[in-house]
């Protein structure tokens, strides 16, 4: 497959008009790096249209990508990527815009039995016969010039895309290719990539169960490091890990000196911040009201709910087994509790409706049953 490796603004104009014609699809793929920075930095984007028309764009020699988004904001021309949220999330940070109309392989894997994480190379291997080359995955894509082995292991990915994508497509139903347009909706919420310090706090797990005052601690200084990191551009664990916050948050020190003490933090950032964390905690102290609430917990489950809660946790994991998915990405108990406790209300979106919550919502409507046939758990 040929390319062309865009390097001028007028060249990538003349390659997306091309495209506006007849185009139906175009597989994408992109290289970013994000090793010492807090935003990722795009290095190239590689295309591949339905009708064979393919390049390399690199961004860091055109300054204007506004002919790409053409493209990508034209909802008749499916995007095809996989495993498309990075991408996405290097795309809006570029554009502060999302492309419309998606569609991605790794997900779409899910119903073919590839679990809901499977990387291209693997895929490609088993579907195509095609071993993807992984001489280059160290490559500094922000590097200039780029060898041609550099750009070809690039280009790579987004040539098998295509007929991955294909290949995917005529072999899942209708309705599986229906309700995977839930899931790529949801890739396309800006809520998932917009980034608001006030809610850094919310991503640490371990801060979600601190009492009210020591979990206001944590998500103040969680915002305070999420301003730090967008100035600075530097990943958040360099001024302050998530350990250390959180040990902090527990345990508030009252002096800047005795934040020394605290496990895993630094000693060099205490003595440029610590006057501030200090600050910060003293502030939380001073105003309760700035404390959240407790957070309110369904009530633990009845022993027949239990008993429900079993038989849909068995369900789940051969669902697991079938698919290979891991079953902590597949379905919480919390929510196959709301399921049993509301049957008729949505818990799961897209595939993970159409293999847990349907399945089960006729179980518990007494509309299917489940049995065993040679040792495997099925409707």
């Amino acid at each position: 497959m040929q390319y062309q490796y865009l390097t001028h603004t007028n060249d990538l104009v003349q390659f997306c008009n091309s495209l506006c014609e007849q185009t139906e699809w175009v597989a994408i793929d992109t290289e970013f790096v994000r090793k010492d920075t807090y935003y990722p930095e795009l290095s190239l984007i590689q295309i591949q249209s339905n009708l064979g028309a393919a390049a390399i764009i690199d961004p860091l020699s055109i300054d204007d990508l506004e002919p790409l988004w053409k493209i990508l904001d034209n909802p008749g021309i499916l995007k095809v990527f996989h495993s498309a949220r990075q991408d996405l999330e290097v795309l809006y940070q570029v554009a502060g815009r999302l492309p419309q109309s998606i569609f991605d392989t790794q997900i779409a894997a899910v119903f073919l039995g590839y679990g809901d994480l499977v990387g291209l190379a693997k895929i490609v291997d088993a579907e195509l016969g095609v071993q993807l080359p992984k001489d280059q995955t160290r490559t500094n894509w922000n590097q200039r010039p780029l060898s041609q082995e550099q750009l070809a292991y690039a280009f790579d990915d987004v040539c098998y895309l295509a007929p991955l994508y294909e290949k995917i497509c005529e072999r899942l139903t209708p309705e599986q290719l229906h309700v995977l347009s839930e899931d790529f909706a949801a890739l396309l919420d800006i809520n998932l990539y917009q980034i608001q310090p006030e809610k850094a706090g919310e991503r640490i797990k371990s801060g979600r169960h601190l009492k009210p005052k020591y979990m206001a601690i944590c998500y103040a200084l969680a915002e305070w490091r999420e301003l730090y990191a967008q100035k600075n551009n530097e990943p958040r664990r360099w001024v302050l890990s998530d350990d250390a916050l959180v040990a902090i948050a527990k345990r508030p020190p009252k002096t800047a000196q005795a934040l020394y003490k605290v496990p895993n933090i630094k000693a060099s950032s205490v003595k440029s911040y610590g006057d501030e964390w200090i600050s910060i905690i003293d502030e939380i102290f001073a105003h309760p009201e700035y404390w959240p609430e407790k957070l309110e917990t369904p009530p633990p489950p009845t022993p027949q709910e239990e008993v429900l809660l079993s038989l849909a946790h068995a369900f789940c994991q051969q669902v697991a087994l079938d698919y290979n998915i891991q079953f902590p990405n597949l379905a919480a108990k919390n929510q196959l509790l709301e399921l049993i406790r509301a049957p008729q209300t949505p818990q799961f979106v897209g595939w993970r409706h159409l293999l847990v919550e349907q399945p089960l919502q006729k179980i518990f409507h007494t509309e299917s049953c489940l049995k065993v046939n040679n040792g495997h758990l099925s409707l």
